[in-house]
């Protein structure tokens, strides 16, 4: 900062302070490990109350969307744990798929009146799918692809069908095979030499006799690789610089 006085013109003010936060949930967010939707959540997760406040706080009330998140409240923790005063569970029921859920906890101090808690995680079906995902990485167009998506029953007393396959990438073809007739199954994705397609998305979608997973979407993706003789036919002298530049397919 600046002065009037002629000796010492600018002087150096040195500011320090101490943030402390008077009341906080923690974890701020809780991820659930892939379960089985009728099952629920195998085991619980926990979170406390943390801050300058969180001794004297209480929480009054909670909030959630989904009517499958259980929320139990201990002030001293569960099991004698002070580290675990909300137990949060999932309930059997989850529709299948990933979810992102908000809880919100109304609390008796002025000046923090809620706090905020993010719960996610994946509920399967009785039918397990790996990957879920299926990547074709850096296809060499010169050679044929083929990748494997397996299917299996999550539980001994359950038993499906595929019905259908069907694939909504252009020159992507799809072949079932039975490993155990009612148990597990397999889809062959083949793609044959000489695809020209720079990039390839899109999803095999495979149809099933269950009701709670009637249908399966798969998404693919993955792009092309030239065969050596025409990538190195890409390569070009630029005349001016004499750099060399290499002509990218578009995406």
């Amino acid at each position: 900062m600046t002065t009037n006085d002629p000796a010492a013109k600018t002087v150096k003010l040195k500011v320090s302070a101490r943030i402390e936060m008077e009341l906080n949930v923690s974890p701020a967010r809780i991820v659930f490990k892939e379960f089985i939707s009728k099952n629920g959540s195998s085991e619980p997760h926990y979170a406390r109350l943390t801050g300058s406040k969180s001794a004297s706080a209480k929480i009054v009330s909670v909030e959630s969307r989904n009517p499958l998140l259980k929320i139990d409240l201990n002030k001293d923790g569960f099991d004698g744990d002070p580290d675990s005063q909300i137990r949060i569970s999932v309930l059997p029921g989850m529709p299948v798929g990933r979810f992102r859920e908000k809880i919100i906890f109304k609390t008796d101090i002025e000046s923090t009146p809620s706090l905020q808690l993010y719960v996610m995680g994946e509920a399967v079906g009785n039918i397990t799918i790996k990957p879920k995902n299926l990547s074709l990485g850096k296809i060499n167009t010169a050679k044929p692809l083929k990748k494997t998506i397996r299917l299996r029953a999550a539980d001994d007393a359950f038993t499906f069908n595929i019905k259908e396959i069907s694939s909504t990438i252009e020159g992507l073809s799809t072949e079932l095979v039975t490993i155990t007739s009612g148990k597990e199954y397999q889809v062959v994705a083949s793609l044959p030499e000489g695809t020209t397609q720079p990039v390839l998305r899109g999803t095999i979608n495979i149809k099933t006799d269950s009701d709670e997973q009637e249908t399966i979407n798969v998404r693919v993706f993955g792009f092309t690789q030239a065969p050596p003789g025409l990538e190195r036919s890409r390569v070009k002298k630029n005349s001016r610089n004499g750099s060399n530049q290499k002509e990218l397919p578009p995406i």
